[in-house]
């Protein structure tokens, strides 16, 4: 393994998640979602962000630190913010929810697969794709947001 395929490897896989909140509930939605994030074995946040947009669709990242109400320590907000969520990352959240809606973007990093990767090269093997296969709720909400968006 090249040096610069194993610095990849090194913070890889890495999955961004984007949920909605209704922008008045997006404080009690990013605290939710940290808790959970937070506790879940083989899971580390590389990133995190919240996405908003105007009424003629420009988007704008937000760092947690900066969200008005939301508490906790300002450090530790500000240090979840990395910079890996990028402007173009950002474009396309903001595709997805509207002025009255606000997106939570979590860039994690899936530990696990990480370490099952490394015990298949050890037998030369190689992990060939991660595939996201959605929910039944991740297709319906799916299929009624293109419904609301017609």
């Amino acid at each position: 393994m090249s040096a610069a395929h194993a610095e990849d490897m090194a913070l890889g896989p890495l999955e961004l998640i984007v949920l909605s909140f209704p922008a008045p509930r997006l404080n009690d939605g990013v605290i939710a979602t940290l808790d959970r994030l937070g506790s879940a074995p083989g899971v580390r946040v590389v990133d995190v962000l919240v996405v908003r947009t105007d009424a003629v669709g420009g988007a704008c990242g937000v760092e947690l630190n900066e969200l008005p109400g939301l508490g906790g320590d300002p450090v530790a907000l500000a240090s979840l913010a990395t910079g890996l969520i990028t402007d173009t990352d950002i474009d396309e959240v903001g595709a997805l929810v509207d002025h009255e809606t606000d997106a939570l973007a979590v860039l994690v990093q899936h530990l696990w697969v990480s370490d099952l990767a490394e015990e298949v090269s050890s037998t030369d093997g190689t992990l060939l794709a991660l595939l996201h296969i959605p929910s039944v709720q991740e297709v319906r909400a799916n299929a009624l947001a293109g419904i609301a968006g017609t």
